[in-house]
């Protein structure tokens, strides 16, 4: 399979230029930008290389949006396992993470190497995995600086989450457990509230804000404590909110 990235895109897009391009800048080459331009059947023992020849001799009019060139996506299924290649002008680029989904369901598989990862520069391999709170989270090192830069820890589905230089001890899990928290009070708003109820003195004084919050956010395994943060920020919130209510309030009955 074939996939071409979209005119409108290549017109103004960073998506278009050389795969180096986004190892040195951490963009990402993904399918959202791409459109399917060409698809046939694998002939056994033809390899990458020979397809990009094939490809490069065929009329434009055999694909979909133009014809095949750089910037284009090689896409081989063998055995139910998808591999996507860049096509650099020099060679073929092997990365993984073009796709959303893996085929077989999974995402970012053990001792797979080539992931890319939005937001960080190079591409990623799997060197770890451990589940935290019933989710899947797994370590990875970069392939181009794994001297230099810190090891991530990333969601089963690819989102980034935090930095560790001690692979899956207890300040990362504690860390990745927090963020957690965070991700669920956004989502649905009622997990400060419960926190808070076990700590007022009866429940007519729930009001969005939990009493006691520190007043600076505490040190906990040498890292700050984003939760503490958090609850800072939600303290301050509910206050202004509530003088602005009772002020419209003041305002009404005058």
């Amino acid at each position: 399979m074939i996939y071409q990235i979209n005119d409108l895109v290549k017109s103004r897009d960073y998506r278009c230029r050389p795969y180096e391009y986004q190892i040195e800048n951490s963009f990402m080459v993904t399918s959202e930008n791409y459109v399917l331009g060409y698809k046939a059947s694998l002939i056994q023992g033809v390899t990458p290389g020979q397809i990009r020849e094939r490809m490069e001799k065929l009329n434009p009019d055999r694909f979909r949006v133009r014809k095949f060139g750089v910037s284009d996506v090689i896409v081989t299924s063998v055995g139910g396992k998808t591999q996507s290649y860049y096509v650099n002008p020099k060679e073929l680029i092997k990365f993984n993470g073009f796709f959303t989904k893996l085929p077989n369901g999974e995402y970012l598989l053990l001792n797979e190497e080539s992931y890319q990862v939005e937001g960080q520069k190079g591409t990623w391999m799997v060197t770890d995995e451990k589940t935290i709170d019933e989710q899947r989270f797994v370590l990875m090192v970069s392939e181009q600086k794994p001297d230099l830069l810190p090891s991530i820890v990333v969601q089963s589905d690819g989102k980034f989450m935090t930095t560790t230089s001690g692979g899956f001890d207890n300040a990362t899990v504690r860390k990745v457990r927090e963020l957690l928290h965070h991700e669920k009070f956004l989502e649905n708003g009622t997990a400060e509230r419960a926190r808070e109820s076990g700590t007022e003195q009866n429940y007519n004084m729930i009001d969005g804000c939990v009493n006691n919050v520190p007043k600076k956010p505490r040190v906990i395994g040498g890292r700050v404590s984003v939760l503490d943060r958090l609850h800072i920020k939600q303290a301050e919130r509910a206050r202004k909110d509530n003088a602005q209510v009772q002020q419209q309030e003041r305002t009404r009955k005058n």
